[in-house]
């Protein structure tokens, strides 16, 4: 490997490492820097353009500056790189040359640990494999693998590395990070999530006092909000002032996903059936999945809709939400539903660009629920909780939009547009409480302020959408 090139991508072995001004620390920080010191190899799998490669360098930077890690300890190196990927091609031990080439000794033989961190993994076929080899070895090195969300690295991460690994997803931004990136103090939400993932419930007194110390943050927190609806929350793009810039950055994402992850992985002239796959699914949001429907609708085989539907899905574009039941019984339906894990993607693909447009199809509504998901679902990995997200349906067609399906309890929540509650919104809620023996729901909104409805022994709570 040429010298200019390694010192370039390891500025910190000339004293030249400066991450740029304003870089965002991920909620999944402390995690991460926890997980670094664990044997196992660590990997950062989610949606491209994340911040995985971020992530990496502040992790090295915490390395240098918190562990007070020695510089020529820590590798850093990008599949991105023809010329290595090439060099590597030859023989997999060429690696393991450069490293001891640079470290000045041969790697066996060192009693403190090396830290490599390898960008863009999936792009050298075989290599997850000679890592494996080289783990096997007890070799003392500290692997960190990141990469785009593609199926070769999941599977060869599920294949080779198979009790070795630990994973850590990478999401879009949350709230909390956009705030910050925006320069303002976030809100401190942690009662609401005590509420939904701990099985709390709380009285009449202490929502209001919830609700009070959210209130001085919540025009922020709905700009914030109205921005994800619209644009989503992958970093450049949510970063970015300048609406326009937003737009050709997601339509440069589109473009690249099905340029870059997709190309090897469909024919050709099928592309344009993957993109129009991924068009109809961004328009059914929150439905279920109906295979047979798109299939009619571009005349290919429902095989092929369910292969591209399973390829958006294992490359992080869309998450499925399963139907729950405690028991396997014939009332309740098993067809997913489905949800894009970043809503500006999916209106780009629609060319959906402001949200006036998205209240005139009527759609506010099936786009805060996606939003929803996504922010709930980014909590139960930051926070670890036990909790699965489940929609629940019955033959009859009652149903609830989410589930919490945690230890203690069941948490059912329906999703509205509507600024005021109406006796319709509440059936789904008393049906899944009455047949699953629960007593608490929730019903998300554009209300003005959170109450609670008793009913016996059971309480829905009217929540304004800005507490989640």
């Amino acid at each position: 490997m040429d010298e200019r090139i390694f010192f370039s991508y390891n500025p910190w072995r000339t004293g030249n490492f400066v991450l740029p001004a304003g870089i965002v620390e991920r909620d999944i920080h402390a995690k991460a820097v926890k997980l670094l010191k664990e044997r196992e190899i660590l990997t950062l799998l989610g949606l491209r353009q994340t911040g995985k490669s971020t992530l990496a360098f502040q992790l090295i930077r915490q390395l240098l500056q918190k562990e007070k890690t020695a510089p020529e300890r820590i590798f850093y190196f990008t599949f991105d790189d023809l010329s290595l990927r090439q060099e590597l091609s030859a023989s997999f031990d060429n690696f393991l040359k450069v490293v001891e080439r640079f470290l000045g000794a041969d790697v066996r033989r060192r009693k403190t640990i090396v830290y490599v961190f390898v960008d863009e993994v999936q792009k050298l076929p075989g290599f997850v494999e000679y890592i494996k080899i080289l783990y096997d070895l007890r070799l003392p090195i500290k692997w960190v693998l990141t990469g785009s969300s593609s199926l070769e690295l999941k599977s060869q991460v599920k294949e080779s590395l198979a009790g070795r690994v630990l994973h850590l997803p990478v999401f879009p931004f949350s709230e909390h990070e956009l705030f910050l990136g925006n320069g303002y103090p976030p809100p401190d939400k942690t009662p609401v999530w005590r509420f939904l993932f701990e099985g709390e419930s709380p009285q009449k007194s202490t929502l209001r006092k919830i609700q009070a110390e959210l209130l001085p943050h919540r025009e922020r927190i709905e700009k914030v909000f109205e921005e994800i609806l619209v644009f989503g929350s992958l970093p450049a793009v949510a970063l970015s002032r300048d609406t326009e810039r937003k737009k050709l950055l997601l339509k440069n994402y589109r473009d690249t996903y099905l340029d870059q992850d997709i190309r090897n992985l469909v024919k050709e002239d099928k592309l344009w059936v993957y993109q129009r796959v991924m068009e109809l699914l961004a328009d059914r949001v929150g439905d279920l999945l109906n295979y047979s429907m798109i299939a009619a609708q571009l005349e290919v085989t429902v095989d092929t809709v369910k292969r591209y539907a399973l390829l958006l899905e294992k490359t992080f574009v869309l998450r499925n939400l399963t139907t729950f039941s405690r028991n396997v019984r014939a009332n309740v339906l098993k067809t997913p539903k489905v949800y894009f894990t970043d809503l500006g993607l999916r209106n780009a693909l629609l060319g959906l660009g402001d949200l006036s447009q998205i209240e005139k199809l009527g759609q506010f509504g099936v786009v805060l629920e996606n939003a929803l998901v996504e922010r709930l679902q980014a909590v139960i990995h930051r926070g670890g909780y036990k909790t699965r997200l489940h929609y629940w349906r019955t033959r009859t067609k009652e149903e609830v939009d989410i589930v919490l399906a945690g230890p203690t309890r069941l948490l059912p929540i329906e999703v509205k547009s509507d600024r005021r509650i109406r006796p319709r919104h509440l059936k789904g809620i008393r049906s899944f409480l009455e047949k699953e023996k629960e007593t608490v729901g929730i019903v998300a909104g554009r209300f003005e302020n959170a109450e609670i409805l008793s009913e016996g022994k059971s309480r829905i709570y009217l929540l304004p959408y800005w507490f989640f």
